[in-house]
């Protein structure tokens, strides 16, 4: 099974104090190694800004060394033609509070042809998207 991961799951998989870190912990350990893990540049930045305002220096640094290794995880950098994709998907979606990341997102996905999120972040849910777990 393929999944896109947002800036969400990898948050709640790294902070412990995150409401969902078991949640996303139990998932995650659920994988085999059939299951792939697709995300965007653009969420790796997100994340590693967030990371870096909750957790600090040190473990923002972990995550990005582990993250930007290719293990584990496939990284998607957007292109001109999924930014241009994803303000279609901001413009149509004008009166939903949707960041220009997460249409980012949404148009990888369709792009990719995925349909499930592992995220715990209900925008999807508004984009016609799976959101697990």
């Amino acid at each position: 099974m393929r999944f896109f991961i947002d800036t969400s799951a990898f948050v709640a998989l790294n902070d412990r104090s995150d409401r969902y870190h078991e949640k996303a912990r139990e998932f995650i350990l659920g994988f085999s190694a059939a299951d792939e893990l697709i995300t965007s540049n653009y969420i790796v930045d997100e994340t590693i800004t967030h990371l870096r305002r909750s957790m600090g220096v040190k473990a923002t640094i972990e995550f990005a060394e582990a993250i930007l290794s290719g293990q584990g995880y496939q990284i998607i950098y957007i292109d001109q033609e999924m930014e241009q994709a994803a303000f279609g998907i901001f413009r149509r979606y004008f009166d939903n509070v949707l960041s220009f990341t997460d249409c980012t997102s949404f148009a990888l996905m369709k792009r990719m042809g995925l349909n499930k999120a592992f995220a715990f972040d209900e925008d999807f849910l508004v984009a016609g998207f799976e959101v697990v777990p």
